[in-house]
């Protein structure tokens, strides 16, 4: 049975106005994926689950989109269909809401046993008070406890070279100097150039390449032509272009919100890094964690999913290409030092 008969099969049995959201969940999923049903690991689950929240869904639709998936998984499991390899215990969940709901109760149970404590305490501690205004006052003793007590200027003395003790006997760590020799901006341009790699336009024609790899002539404006290919064994339509692939919907919203007039390649990387911000992956490429930049942009480049059909399997050869094109720039600022 093949993915999409599953699929019917699924929806058949869901209730008439469930069925349409039903449907274009497990789609979504599947185009998302790009890989047969049967095939999928919890990694991918995971990796679509953070795309989700990439795109800030409203949590509603992120929590029943998660819900329609696993009973999707779980049908096709229960009718034999799928392999039971797919840990359904472990389906990721959004535990954001239910946490704030437990902090708000834990904080009324909190305020509300507080003032029972307090209630019950009040009576008692008046009580104390009053009897102890009421007592005749002791004896005052001698005053001795000053002697036995340092001078205040000597225990200034102490706390002052109390630092100095500390910075004498734990040196600060040591900086490796090879690390502090790579700017954050150069590791930004070797991210670009990865993407460039994983794309296909890491040629010098790449600024000018369409889907399929057709070449467009001006930079005047994204092309706007929608090309046709197959990939993963699909037929699929694009208007994708330039060196990062911009859908033109993508280019017409950075370029409105930046006032970027053409398609040049400056423009190119500048709006490639701004999409890079947006999806709040610019700070982990900058700090150099390659992986949890990756995880965070799958979604907009499917292409980091190519060599494998995962992140985890991409990985390698991903990080292999980053830290070549990190090698090139690195080396041309020691050249330059």
């Amino acid at each position: 049975m093949s993915d999409m008969e599953l699929i019917r099969l699924w929806v058949n049995g869901k209730s008439p106005r469930n069925r349409r959201f039903s449907w274009q969940a497990a789609n979504h999923f599947r185009v998302f994926v790009a890989k047969p049903l049967a095939q999928v690991t919890l990694t991918d689950v995971e990796t679509f689950a953070a795309a989700m929240r990439a795109r800030k869904l409203p949590p509603r639709f992120y929590q029943q989109t998660l819900v329609a998936l696993k009973s999707l998984f779980a049908f096709g499991q229960q009718t034999k269909i799928l392999p039971a390899t797919l840990p359904l215990h472990r389906w990721p969940v959004l535990r954001g809401n239910r946490s704030k709901r437990l902090r708000f109760q834990l904080s009324w149970g909190f305020l509300i046993c507080l003032c029972f404590f307090l209630g019950r305490m009040t009576p008692r501690l008046w009580g104390q008070s009053v009897s102890a205004e009421s007592s005749p006052t002791p004896k005052r003793l001698p005053e001795v406890a000053a002697i036995d007590s340092p001078d205040k200027g000597e225990d200034n003395i102490d706390r002052d070279r109390s630092p100095e003790t500390a910075t004498l006997n734990s040196p600060e760590p040591i900086q490796d100097s090879r690390l502090d020799s790579i700017a954050p901006e150069l590791r930004v341009k070797a991210f670009l150039d990865t993407i460039a790699a994983a794309e296909g336009t890491a040629s010098p024609d790449g600024y000018r390449t369409q889907y399929t790899g057709t070449k467009f002539v001006s930079f005047q404006d994204h092309p706007r032509e929608m090309r046709c290919g197959r990939r993963y064994g699909k037929k699929l339509c694009s208007d994708a272009a330039g060196r990062y692939q911009f859908l033109s919907t993508t280019w017409d919203r950075f370029a409105k919100k930046f006032g970027v007039r053409d398609f040049s390649p400056e423009n190119q990387d500048l709006m490639a890094i701004e999409l890079i911000r947006e999806k709040g992956a610019l700070e982990d490429i900058e700090a150099g964690r390659l992986e949890s930049a990756v995880r965070k942009l799958a979604y907009i480049w499917p292409s980091f999913r190519r060599y494998g059909g995962s992140v985890e399997s991409s990985m390698p050869k991903l990080e292999a290409m980053y830290l070549q094109n990190l090698g090139i720039y690195r080396q041309g600022l020691v050249v330059s030092n």
